[in-house]
This record gives structure tokens, sequence and C-alpha cells, in this order.
């Protein structure tokens, strides 16, 4: 008898979101009875609570994943003419947001033992139009960020994490998100620490580039009706935030959980 072919997810939503369902119930409630849905006390909480988690100063929450990028960018002053390198092997949204900014991506191979950019590269893609390095922190493992960070020290570089799917990822006893200038998450649905729509958020120990991306993400506001910076509408909202603050003290175990499924794939 032929055996019969077995589906095997790439990630299942139902199983988390039941075990945390009293968690995210509340979380909903308390949201519907504020009555209050966007840059509330439910996304200052959240910050507050991954920043502190990231071991980074700030976290500015936003609309997703690829505007944290872009508000990062903006916020450097990266622009027309400039270039960032980039690992060739990203995702797309990478390559948008140093496009959406109006800078030029600049390609850079990737390690085969790790798949994230290769530092020995970086020096040769530098040119006097180079502004940062955008390390991508692909499938979970940080980049290899100690020779990134002198060769942009060297240089006079910035450097930007793409966190991908790193949320929880440490290199060297640091988490990933304080590694760099800034950090830009998604919190998709399928990441690691997953909104129950879209979200995103940019972490950085850097007091004015927290408070200039924070008004270039609503509107160029620094306060209400008064706008310094042709600024864009990408704001966290009060239920994802109070979603992911539902979530948060569970990554690092929903994180464990993930590495030994993987590892069953490797016995």
């Amino acid at each position: 008898m032929a055996a019969q072919p077995i589906t095997v997810p790439f990630v299942s939503f139902r199983p988390m979101e039941r075990e945390l369902d009293a968690d995210l119930r509340a979380a909903f409630a308390r949201v519907l009875d504020n009555s209050w849905y966007i840059e509330g006390k439910e996304d200052a909480a959240f910050e507050a609570a991954f920043a502190d988690y990231c071991g980074a100063k700030y976290c500015v929450g936003c609309g997703n994943g690829l505007d944290a990028l872009v508000l990062i960018l903006k916020a450097l002053g990266i622009g027309p003419g400039d270039e960032v390198i980039v690992p060739s092997n990203t995702f797309i949204a990478t390559v948008l947001a140093i496009s959406y900014a109006g800078a030029t991506p600049v390609f850079v191979e990737p390690l085969l033992a790790s798949y994230n950019i290769d530092p020995a590269r970086i020096e040769a893609a530098i040119t006097e139009k180079t502004k940062a390095i955008m390390a991508v922190h692909l499938y979970g493992q940080c980049a290899d960020m100690d020779p990134i960070l002198a060769i942009a020290h060297a240089h006079g570089l910035k450097v930007v994490e793409d966190a991908a799917q790193a949320h929880g990822a440490t290199y060297k006893g640091r988490r990933a998100g304080s590694l760099g200038d800034a950090a830009g998450f998604s919190f998709y649905p399928g990441k690691n620490l997953g909104a129950l729509g879209d979200a995103g958020c940019v972490t950085t120990n850097d007091p004015a580039l927290a408070e200039q991306i924070r008004a270039l993400g609503n509107y160029g506001s620094d306060y209400k009706y008064h706008h310094i910076y042709k600024g864009q509408n990408s704001r966290l909202d009060e239920m994802q935030a109070a979603f992911l603050a539902a979530k948060l003290p569970h990554l690092d175990a929903m994180n464990a959980q993930r590495r030994a499924i993987a590892a069953r794939y490797f016995a």
C-alpha cells in the first residue's frame, strides 16, 4: 500500500492563538472598552516593553516592517544620490525601503554558512556615495555585526538592522534591535512575534532619531497639527499593540519551541 503524503504547514496560528486565547481576548476587550485606537496607552506600554526586551532605549511603533525601514532611512537623511549596501539575497522589502527613500541599493553576496551578508566583501562595495550598511538578520540568525560595525565606523557609515525573523535573536549576548544605529522589525502574523494583522516598529538608542521617526510616521508632526517634516501615515494601532504585548512574554518560549521543531528535521 502506497504511503499517504503528509502536509506539514509552514506555520499554524491556531494552536498558539488557542494557547493564548484568554490573554488575546482580554487585550481585545480592553482596547474596545477604552475606545482609544491609535497612539494610546497600549502602544506606549508595548513600545516600552519591546525596547526593554531588545535592550534598546527606544521603540517606535509603525504600520509594518517596510515602513519601519523607510522611516529609518528618511530620518538618517538618506535619499536620492545615496547608496546603501545590502545583502543580495534579502527579501524584496529591504530593497524597496531603500528605493522608496530615493537611494540606490548596492548588493553584496552572503556567507554560505549563515546566508547573511559577508563582511569581507563589504569594503569593495563602498563608494563616496555610500551612506549606510543594511545588515539583514535572515532566518533568525544575526549578521556578523562586529566587523560590519568596524567597517561602518572606519568609513563614517550608518548601520541599519533589518531584523527580519530575528525577534529575540542574540549576537554575543546582545539582542537584535540593539546592535546598530536603528533596527526595523516586522510583526507580520507569521513572524516570531506576530500581530493579528500587520504592524512594525523601530528600535534605537538615539533619542533624537526616535523622536524624528515618530514624527515622520505621524504625518511629519511632532505634536498635534504642527508638521515639521514631509511625513507619512504609519502608526501602530492600539489593538495590534495590545495583542503584541500579550504575546511578548511568551516569545522566548515560542522561539525555543520553533527551534525544537526545526531540530526534528535534522535528526
